[in-house]
């Protein structure tokens, strides 16, 4: 039973991870543990990889600042999407237990 639990659990995962790249203006995901070590990514060309690596090690940080300002601000409060949003991409950036999702999108102004 505890095996088709996982199995169903990775099958939901996919699914969702599928659905966030089929968005509107989604160019791609990164997901990396807190040491900003990539786990999985869709970035695969090797123009992407400076800014994977990039993304990978400061975002993490820039989220567990964020978590933190949250909790210091409300104990009983916790952060759970944080939003960045540059002259040219979007960064949406999901903590959670042991790693960090992130989303990267074009703005309006660079599609």
């Amino acid at each position: 039973a505890l095996h088709l639990t996982a199995a169903r659990m990775s099958l939901q995962i996919e699914e969702t991870l599928k659905r966030i790249s089929q968005q509107k203006g989604v160019e791609g995901y990164i997901i990396a543990d807190e040491a900003g070590n990539v786990l999985r990514t869709t970035f695969n060309d090797e123009p992407d990889r400076d800014m994977v690596a990039k993304l990978s090690q400061d975002l993490p940080a820039l989220a567990s600042r964020a978590s933190s300002a949250v909790r210091d601000l409300d104990p009983t409060n916790v952060m759970r999407f944080v939003r960045v949003q540059t002259k040219k991409k979007e960064l949406m950036i999901s903590k959670d237990t042991g790693f960090v999702m992130m989303v990267v999108q074009g703005t309006v102004q660079s599609e």
